[in-house]
This record gives structure tokens, sequence and C-alpha cells, in this order.
């Protein structure tokens, strides 16, 4: 986990000072303190800054693990995020593309503490991790590595409804039902393509749920109420939309999934990458609706996801099905070939993304990213990292 924190760090100093075109700074490397608040804050960028540095808070409190007290990581993990926060707002004195404000450092100083309490969750010492980690032990298969695989599936749900803001308002829920409702009856809307990508991610992913189950658990039960739950939040979340595609691909693969339950671990795990990976490919492929303009190959990574919630996204989208596949390939491969499945799947992941990518050169709407390339072997590395077995509870000994 310390290592995965430190990557995780230098991501967020990476995106902050990007894309480094440094310039003269002002007099004073504090001014910026003394800066008045905006009248009206961008719901987006608050958004943003908030969810970049939960995940950081989140590390550190697990990361500490049960040495420390949780309130000593919780203030360990405020201080820490506010620090980097405070520390990049500095040197971004020196970037002028880049506009230093106490409302980011705010912003992240909150988010470090949301995903802090987060940590708690995962904690034998804190009541409600005490209750949430003896349900994971009665509902889920023991180890570090299943951990893992219950991180996919929240990656998955975290891309599928982001930001997790619910919109109250009526007139919002009666707009999406309303899109789902014209996107039904409008045959011209749909799109085979996308349905089978979204079939094979759902099977994919039911797999997975199956494999990481303890036996006998009813996983159909779970897998709908996990989808209704994504459903819901397509339709109250502003800005994601609930499309017929996706009703249909999770209803679809409720029949493969009744017919898999039964079968072997290593059977289940051959047939969820084989999934993910049909499903990855192509999604890789599909034309876009967006206008048809000559891009070049992007070498620079991250470009494309600094500039709001929808980079955030498709770094979600990219990162959890590899990691995913890595998961089940390492719950299905002997002890003793392990290494090598790490190490030539690895090299085979990153050679297949990159080929889709520079094949996107040549869809309409699409460009090849060097970004994708780069998520996609990191989500197959990080599952290598974790320990296959413990002979302790999640939350004792919880590491990478």
């Amino acid at each position: 986990m310390r290592l995965l924190l430190g990557a995780y760090a230098l991501l967020l100093v990476y995106g902050s000072l990007y894309p480094f075109a440094w310039g003269e700074p002002p007099p004073s490397l504090l001014a910026f303190l003394a800066m008045p608040w905006p009248g009206h804050l961008d719901k987006g960028d608050v958004v943003q800054n908030l969810l970049v540095y939960m995940p950081f808070g989140l590390m550190v409190v697990v990361a500490r693990g049960p040495r420390q007290p949780f309130a000593v990581a919780l203030a360990l993990a405020a201080l820490a995020g506010s620090a980097i926060s405070f520390g990049v707002e500095v040197v971004q004195q020196y970037l002028p593309a880049r506009v230093p404000s106490l409302v980011d450092v705010a912003m992240n100083f909150t988010g470090s503490v949301i995903g802090a309490m987060l940590g708690a969750l995962v904690r034998r010492d804190t009541v409600a991790g005490a209750n949430l980690l003896r349900w994971r032990d009665a509902w889920f298969r023991p180890g570090p590595l299943v951990n893992t695989g219950l991180i996919v599936l929240g990656l998955w749900f975290l891309s599928q409804t982001s930001p997790l803001v619910p919109s109250l308002d009526i007139a919002q829920l009666r707009h999406a039902l309303g899109n789902l409702y014209r996107s039904g009856t409008d045959p011209g809307a749909f799109s085979a393509g996308k349905l089978f990508v979204l079939l094979c991610y759902q099977a994919g992913l039911g797999l997975l749920l199956c494999a990481l189950l303890q036996p006998g658990r009813p996983f159909i039960r779970l897998y709908c109420a996990l989808t209704a739950a994504v459903w819901l939040g397509k339709l109250l979340v502003a800005g994601r939309v609930l499309s017929v595609e996706l009703i249909l691909a999770s209803v679809l693969a409720v029949p493969l999934l009744l017919a898999m339950r039964g079968a072997s671990l290593r059977l289940l795990a051959a047939g969820a990458v084989t999934l993910l990976a049909a499903g990855l490919t192509l999604y890789e492929l599909l034309p876009s609706s967006a206008p048809p303009y000559a891009y070049g190959f992007n070498w620079v990574p991250f470009e494309g996801q600094m500039n709001g919630l929808n980079g955030f996204e498709n770094i979600l989208e990219f990162l959890w099905p590899t990691m995913a596949m890595a998961c089940l390939a390492r719950l299905a491969v002997p002890f003793h070939r392990q290494d090598a499945c790490a190490v030539v799947g690895g090299m085979a992941v990153v050679l297949w993304v990159f080929v889709l990518e520079w094949l996107q050169l040549s869809i309409p709407g699409r460009f090849g990213d060097i970004t994708q390339v780069t998520l996609a072997g990191l989500g197959w590395i990080v599952p290598w990292c974790v320990p296959l077995h413990s002979a302790r509870s999640w939350g004792r000994t919880h590491r990478v």
C-alpha cells in the first residue's frame, strides 16, 4: 500500500503541475492566500478537487493499518493531503497556465478527510469497520487478493455513477426517465455494438463477483442488487444517462451467470477474462459520435484527463477492466506459474491496448492515447502486488 500511496501522490503532483509551462513567479509566492474567495464556485471543479484527494486520504489510513489509532491516521491523512495541495499551489505560481487558489487547498483538504473517514470502513478498531468487515468475512472469500477484486467492483461502480452527487430535483428524474423512454422507442438511437460491450462487461463482472463470494452465497441476488444501484445512480446523478443498452445487457447477462454459477474457479476466471477482453476490444474499435477531426496519437500521459470530471471517469473506465482480469488470472493460475503470468500477461496487455489505440487513428471520431495504455498496464500490475493469502482478516494485514 505504501508503494501505491507514493505513486498516487506523484500522480497528484503531476496532474496539478501539468503542462509544466514555466514562467516568472509573482513577487510573493504566498499572494494567493490573500485573494478573496470567488463569488461563485464551479461545481465541476469543486467535485473534481474532492474526488482526486479522496483516494489519497483512504490510502493513508489503510497504509498506517492497526499500528496507529484511527484518529491519528485521520489527522495524518488530513495534514499530508493539505501539505501536498499547498505545495503544488505554491509551485503553480511559476505556471502561467494554472491559477493557484486557496479554494483548491480547502477542497483538497476536505477530500482527504472524506477519504480518510471512508478508511474507517476497513479498520476493525472502528464500529462501522468492525460491522462491515464482519459482513465481508461472512460473504466473501478471505485474503487481500479478494479485497482487491472488491475494489475493482467499487471502481466499476464509481465509473458508472461518479461524481456520486445525486440530484433531488423531481424534474431531473422526469427528464432522465423521458430520455430513457425516447431512446427505447427510437430504433435509430439503439447501438448493437454498445449492447455487446456492456453485455460482456456485465457478464464478466458477474463472474468476478461469483469468484469472490463464499460458496453457497446467492450471488445472482447480489449481482441484481449491485446492478439496480447503478441504474438508480444513473437516474439520479446529473450528467449520467441510463441507457436501454445497459438495461438489456444487465438482464441478458443473468442466464449466462446462472449457467456458470456452479463452475470451478478456473473456469469462472477464464470466462470472465475472455468476456472482459472482448468488451474492451470492441469498445476501443467502435466509432464515436464526436466530430471527425483529424487527431494524432497523444503521447503525453493524462493530457486529456486533466480538464474535468470526464477525464476522471475515463481513467476509471480503463483502469478497472485490466485490474479485474489480473485479479481473476491470479486467483486461477497455479502459484508456481504466477510470476510468468504476471510478466507475460503484462506485456501482452500493454501491447494489445497499444495496438487498439493505434487502430483508432483510422476510426471516425477516435484518436489514440498513450494514457489508456498506461492505465491498462497499471491495472494489470496492481493485483500482482498484493499478498495472495493472509492468515488474518482484511483490515489487519491489508498491505501492498
